[in-house]
């Protein structure tokens, strides 16, 4: 998974359309990424034959473009998700061993995939700030760097963009 920085929203995307947010409007909204960001994601997927666009007649003829996962991008997704499996247990695996220093590298290594893991329900947000905790980490050097930035929302409709609302968990103490 040493692919491009960009690699994480794309895989994001590709999820946000499995799960049947099919479009652009739609993606931005579940993921809390700009427009922008999408649009450019988008272009890319359907480039790599992961996905593809289809534009309908909509209500009084409006049209309406729709995105639909292909055969390629199902195989390529649940890849991922494998991988990232694989690469969370390891983390997992680290912090019950009490390995500080091999999983500090891991956890700054996945840093920019810790909101498609837990978009993608992979991981869980109070077992990772937990693990921070017992490994004596400061949480906001294992978040991405946009987290809590905007008014976003891993998983629900309601987020308006931007990025994600983290909470509150700077005095985790277990």
């Amino acid at each position: 998974m040493s692919g491009s920085e960009d690699e994480p929203k794309d895989v994001m995307v590709l999820n946000a359309i499995a799960k049947g947010y099919n479009t652009e409007e739609k993606i931005a909204k579940v993921t809390g990424l700009s427009a922008f960001d999408v649009a450019m994601v988008v272009e890319r997927l359907i480039l790599r034959g992961l996905i593809i666009k289809r534009e309908k007649k909509g209500f009084l003829g409006k049209r309406k473009v729709e995105l639909t996962i292909t055969e390629r991008g199902t195989r390529e997704l649940q890849e991922r998700r494998f991988e990232l499996e694989q690469r969370w247990q390891r983390m997992v695996m680290l912090a019950e061993q009490g390995k500080r220093q091999e999983f500090e590298r891991e956890a700054l290594s996945m840093r920019s995939w810790i909101p498609i893991m837990l978009f993608m329900g992979i991981m869980d947000m109070m077992m990772w700030m937990t693990m921070l905790n017992m490994m004596n980490l400061a949480v906001q050097d294992y978040m991405p760097e946009h987290a809590g930035a905007g008014g976003g929302d891993m998983g629900g409709e309601a987020g308006d963009g931007g990025g994600w609302d983290w909470g509150d968990f700077g005095d985790v103490n277990i």
